[in-house]
């Protein structure tokens, strides 16, 4: 059954929404992503990086940076990057005051996305904001990172209303041979763009998506996924970036979907039109509503972004061993782990008598 969708930007947007909408860019992917979104034109106000590395912060655009210095030096876990953003939570609760929507944008698999976005969300969800989570999941060759990001991946979305997930394996695969360093900025900049065209990014061609749109597309509580594919063909690329969602989830659970195409100045509507039924057809049963828009900028290939939300589970959590082994009833203390930093000398050594 498709639910019904009542939630928009009215409930958490007055008329003075100066600084209302926030953009928080956490690790070294997120505030990248962040940074490159920072330049279309979106309906987010401000933007704020936040990292333990001092190195992601530099060379950003239009936003603010907030530097938590590590526990330490010689290691790094996610634990020890939530540690460190404790002791700084009185920082990171005034950079999010008065937000009314906050999108969070993170890399997971990581120490500092992982152990630092799911905490921001936290402390965003006590301000009652509506929190957009954006998570970009690790390579399946990355397996050091796999674990991490499972785990950080349940704690972020248990404290956002929205869940993102995007998967590096759709951008990697098509890149193998091509230097890595290439390979990491290329993605950067597939993500951000598609990522600023859901949000509502639009130039003077363009037939473009609020941000309201994208998020009453995504299902609360639910996964949504943000798929991409550039094809010479715009139905080959709409094939393309739907088979990606099949590699990862159910696609019959899908609830709802946006669609969002870029062409060239002689994108025919009827092309429009035979790609949005062939992404109903393909997800949900065939019975899902798809929101659309596109742009006819000359671009010389076909860019089709998908938005899928409603789906219970995704691969990615399959690597959360712990999650898997304990039952409902059986599952041990299910918050996240956080170090912290004891002075031990001050503790006062017990007699035993």
């Amino acid at each position: 059954m498709v639910r019904e969708y009542t939630l928009t930007l009215k409930h958490y947007i007055t008329e003075d929404n100066s600084n209302k909408i926030i953009g928080v860019g956490v690790g070294s992917a997120g505030c990248k992503i962040a940074s490159k979104i920072s330049s279309f034109k979106t309906g987010i106000n401000r933007f704020y990086y936040i990292s333990c590395d001092e190195n992601d912060l530099i060379g950003l655009n239009n936003g603010e940076t907030l530097y938590i210095p590590p526990l330490t030096s010689t290691k790094r876990e996610p634990s020890l990057a939530r540690g460190a953003g404790m002791r700084h939570r009185d920082k990171i609760s005034r950079i999010l005051r008065d937000s009314k929507v906050t999108l969070i944008i993170t890399g997971l698999g990581g120490a500092v996305g992982s152990g630092l976005a799911p905490l921001i969300a936290e402390l965003a969800k006590e301000q009652n904001s509506l929190v957009l989570g954006v998570a970009v999941m690790p390579s399946s060759y990355e397996h050091s990172k796999l674990f991490y990001s499972s785990v950080a991946l349940r704690h972020f979305r248990s404290s956002c209303d929205y869940t993102i997930v995007i998967d590096k394996d759709d951008f990697t695969q098509s890149m193998s041979d091509r230097p890595i360093i290439e390979v990491y900025e290329e993605i950067s900049e597939r993500i951000s763009f598609a990522l600023s065209r859901v949000l509502g990014a639009f130039e003077k061609e363009d037939y473009y998506i609020s941000l309201s749109k994208f998020i009453t597309t995504s299902i609360k509580d639910r996964f949504t996924l943000l798929t991409v594919s550039n094809r010479s063909n715009m139905m080959d690329a709409v094939s393309e970036a739907v088979a990606s969602i099949y590699r990862k989830a159910n696609p019959a659970e899908t609830e709802s979907a946006l669609l969002y195409l870029c062409g060239s100045k002689d994108l025919l509507a009827g092309e429009v039109e035979d790609s949005v039924r062939h992404l109903s057809t393909l997800l949900g049963n065939g019975s899902v509503k798809v929101e659309y828009g596109f742009s006819t900028n000359g671009y010389t290939k076909i860019t089709s972004i998908v938005l899928a939300s409603g789906f219970k589970t995704l691969k990615h959590a399959k690597y959360d061993v712990l999650e898997n082994i304990f039952d409902a009833e059986r599952k041990i203390d299910a918050a996240p782990e956080c170090a912290v930093d004891l002075d031990l000398s001050k503790i006062t050594q017990m007699e035993h008598f």
